[in-house]
């Protein structure tokens, strides 16, 4: 009989909805909650950085590297990066020595013998700094994260499901997220339904997002609020749960007076249910695995255990809600009935792949029935009177299927619908007069997870890769970096793989968008690709030293990698040396943006850089200086304003305090000499040389003959410039003869596209203000090379206006307006 291992791990017993590190001024008054997030304003790029310990693992598994663990430590990492509804994003910020003083917020990842028994590792904020009060609430700013894994890993493989999602895991933890019970990452690992080809749900999501909500959040998503209470009085930390019959559901906690809100719902039909915080497990130092909330007065507990009750005070769910974005749905309150303890919780659902068992019970929708093997509190023995249900889905638990799997699992049926479609599916156990509700207990999908018979490498370094369920949305991974997919056919995929070290080994995974993995396939005996002899990456920075309180471009040289295809990641080892931006400007060379703290503590760092699956740390690689005051531009201060040849350029100087005047400054962008406009004290004006390329630019000032620090500038393409309007025989649009509606009119154009260029017609937009304009056809200008013809149809709904205000747009650059000379 395949056989279950029972995750019984002290750190992994249960957990609540999403939910926060809180803090009240008074229990009393929910609005004076504060939340534990970083300071966004005080992050730059609002982007904070993590830091892996020079001192790795010592144990490993068979075939393991720790380049392969460091590669899906930063995977995991970017999975945060991918919540487009929150502003925080994550950055590796390379390797650093132990003891490193850093002034500025930072996570560290660490490898350690100290975690205690059971414990598979640890994530939260370790230092916080005085409270933040603003007019959208109160804050208290992490000034250090910490993430510990153990140094022994011999019984965890990098490539595995279960590392990478703990590393998510953790990584939530350090953002300021507490757990969930609702099956996301923040889950523990006994109810946790996500995978690596989907690490995140909408829980996690919401999560991320309340904590640091960018514009879309508030737009995107609706709201749900109300009350719980028994015998009329507020229940604390009871979870309040919301969800669809095929999505992933959403929670949250309630304040101590019992009121609540969940954010972050995608508009749709939910039902909603209140639940108690299961116990936590003997030996825990809190009465549920949750880091409590506090006041004045000290920690505030959960309320006494009730029935898990579904709105409106039902033990099924019944009545939905219809949630719009941008708006709440208010007093959707609960009145629950007190029971004296939690008995029945932390199921955790499996169905078997060959030998290899899924987590959550998982089954395509080509079947008609499915086996459910499943454990949990109260849930381990065929007891009478036990039943399970699925939740408001076409799906049947086939009634007499309960029975025993193994000594403390049990088994059961479920039979699809015709009408069965792909996503999770929510269950329902109830047992002498208890109920519990576990979200995403079993996932459906349209087809098997992809799969690999055969793994060819080709002459070229490409890798093809044949199999079952291979499609051009694959994304195919050598250990935790993506390979870029050059070409795909039926069941067949050619990537090229990450550069790597000579004579690398790494794992190959294939991950579709459903959530499958090929490692649910093939699991431990995942195929491999072994490097070749080829040239190792090597690179080089320069310069490596910079004064404390200044920015500056430095340029990194490489050898063995294509850094336009690779783009490197560069660390500096200290949260006060944040690496802004990497343009690569060609296959062997790419210019940094690198940023200093004043308060930076002056020495050597570590130099970390990363291309693919290679990774280079030099210890005392970089160092700070001493702040001489040296001149430079303040890049971030740069007018955010297309740039491109012709236009002119405001650039900030620091530390430039002489009275100068334009004469005193010469320019060169991108090797070309730039006209010098103006000089105003801090502020030099230029205006970037014609023939600039599109794309990164270095840029050197001299004063007097003396360069400042090196800065970059982003150069565009120039804007279209319209020149003239005319009918389509040639003859000008004037006040004399206007353009009228349904008109056809030619636009004579420059800066349209490089000279004698054919131009598709979806690329060019002409509009007026709110109105578009037909584009009927774009060509270039047979009399005037170098320019290009826009004909277009005057729309009926176009203003009544004498001079109507038109432009081009092609690929997002827009023209300067043009009056058309026009009459209804």
């Amino acid at each position: 009989m395949r056989r279950l291992a029972l995750l019984l791990l002290a750190a992994t017993s249960v957990a609540p909805a999403y939910y926060h590190f809180v803090r009240y001024l008074n229990r009393n008054l929910p609005g004076t909650a504060t939340y534990d997030k970083f300071d966004l304003n005080a992050l730059p790029n609002k982007t904070v950085p993590f830091y892996i310990t020079e001192d790795g693992p010592t144990q490993l598994a068979a075939g393991d590297t720790s380049a392969a663990i460091i590669s899906q430590i930063r995977a995991a990492a970017k999975v945060w990066n991918n919540v487009d509804t929150a502003d925080l994003k994550l950055a590796f910020g390379g390797f650093h020595a132990p003891g490193a003083v850093m002034s500025s917020p930072w996570i560290e990842v660490e490898f350690t013998d100290e975690l205690p028994p059971g414990i598979i590792a640890q994530g939260g904020p370790i230092t916080r700094l005085d409270q933040v009060s603003t007019p959208f609430g109160n804050y208290v700013p992490i000034a250090k994260s910490l993430l510990r894994l153990p140094r022994n890993l011999s019984t965890r493989s990098s490539f595995a499901e279960n590392f990478f999602l703990t590393v998510v895991h953790e990584f939530g933890h350090t953002l300021g997220l507490q757990h969930s019970w609702t099956s996301g990452a923040m889950s523990t690992e006994i109810t946790r339904a996500t995978s690596k080809a989907q690490p995140l749900t909408m829980d996690d999501i919401a999560a991320l997002s309340i904590l640091y909500p960018n514009a879309k959040f508030a737009t995107q998503t609706g709201s749900i609020t109300g009350r719980v209470t028994l015998s009329g009085s507020g229940v604390a930390l009871a979870s309040v749960v919301a969800f669809s019959p095929s999505r992933s559901a959403v929670s949250t906690l309630t304040h101590p007076d019992g009121t609540y809100r969940i954010d972050g719902l995608p508009a749709g039909q939910y039902f909603v249910a209140v639940h108690p915080l299961p116990p936590s497990i003997s030996g825990e130092p809190t009465p549920v695995n949750l880091e409590l909330p506090s006041d004045i007065n000290g920690r505030i507990l959960p309320g006494q255990s009730f029935d898990t009750t579904f709105y409106p005070g039902t033990t099924q769910p019944q009545q939905a809600l219809s949630v719009t974005a941008g708006n709440s749905i208010e007093n959707i309150n609960f009145s629950v009935r007190g029971r004296a303890s939690v008995n029945l919780y932390s199921v955790q659902t499996y169905s078997f792949l060959g030998q290899i068992a899924l987590k959550p019970a998982t089954f395509t929708l080509a079947r008609t029935t499915g086996t459910v093997i499943f454990t949990g509190y109260g849930a381990s023995t065929p007891l009478p009177g036990l039943s399970i249900d699925l939740v408001s889905a076409p799906e049947r638990v086939v009634a007499g299927s309960l029975k025993t799997y193994s000594s403390g699992y049990l088994q059961m049926d479920v039979s699809l619908s015709p009408v069965s479609s792909e996503g999770p599916r929510h269950l329902l156990f109830q047992y002498n007069g208890e109920s519990y509700f576990l979200p995403s207990a079993i996932n459906f999908t349209q087809q098997a997870p992809p799969s690999f018979t055969t793994v060819t490498p080709n002459p070229d370094r490409t890798i093809t890769l044949a199999g079952q369920n291979l499609t051009s949305a694959t994304q195919v991974w050598i250990d935790g970096v993506a390979a870029k997919t050059r070409a795909n056919a039926d069941n067949s995929l050619t990537v090229t793989p990450p550069p790597a070290p000579a004579g690398y080994r790494g794992v190959i995974a294939a991950f579709n968008p459903d959530g499958q993995s090929s490692l649910f396939v093939h699991g431990a005996n995942s195929p491999a690709y072994t490097y070749d002899n080829a040239e190792t990456p090597r690179f080089t920075l320069s310069p490596a030293a910079l004064p404390a309180g200044t920015e500056s471009i430095v340029e990194l040289t490489a050898t063995g990698i294509d850094l336009t295809t690779w783009t490197p990641s560069i660390g500096l080892g200290n949260s006060d040396v944040t690496v802004r931006q990497v343009w690569p400007i060609s296959g062997d060379r790419a210019l940094a943006w690198v940023a200093v703290n004043p308060f930076a503590s002056l020495g050597p760092t570590t130099l970390t850089i990363s291309a693919g699956l290679t990774t280079t740390a030099t210890s005392a690689g970089f160092q700070i200086l001493p702040n001489s005051r040296p001149a430079f531009v303040a890049m971030s201060n740069i007018p955010a304003s297309p740039i491109y040849p012709g236009a002119l350029v405001t650039l900030p100087l620091v530390n430039v305090t002489l009275p100068y005047t334009a004469a005193n400054f010469s320019v060169i962008v991108a090797d070309r000499p730039a006209q010098v406009i103006s000089y105003q004290p801090g502020y030099l004006s230029i205006q970037i040389p014609a023939g600039v390329a599109a794309g990164p630019a270095l840029v050197r000032v001299y004063i007097d003959g003396v360069s400042a620090y090196p800065a970059a500038l982003t150069i565009e393409a120039a804007p279209p410039i319209i020149l003239t309007a005319q009918t389509v025989i040639g003859a000008p649009i004037t006040l004399a003869s206007p353009a009228r509606p349904n008109d056809a009119v030619q636009l004579v154009v420059s800066s349209l596209a490089d000279a004698g260029a054919a131009v598709d017609v979806s690329r060019v937009k002409v509009s007026s203000v709110t109105v578009d304009h037909a584009v009927q056809s774009v060509f270039p200008n047979p009399n005037q090379p170098g320019t290009h013809i826009v004909q277009f149809s005057v729309s009926a709904n176009s203003p009544n206006l004498a001079a109507l205000p038109v432009s081009v747009t092609i690929d997002g650059r827009s023209s300067s307006v043009f009056s058309l000379p026009f009459r209804q």
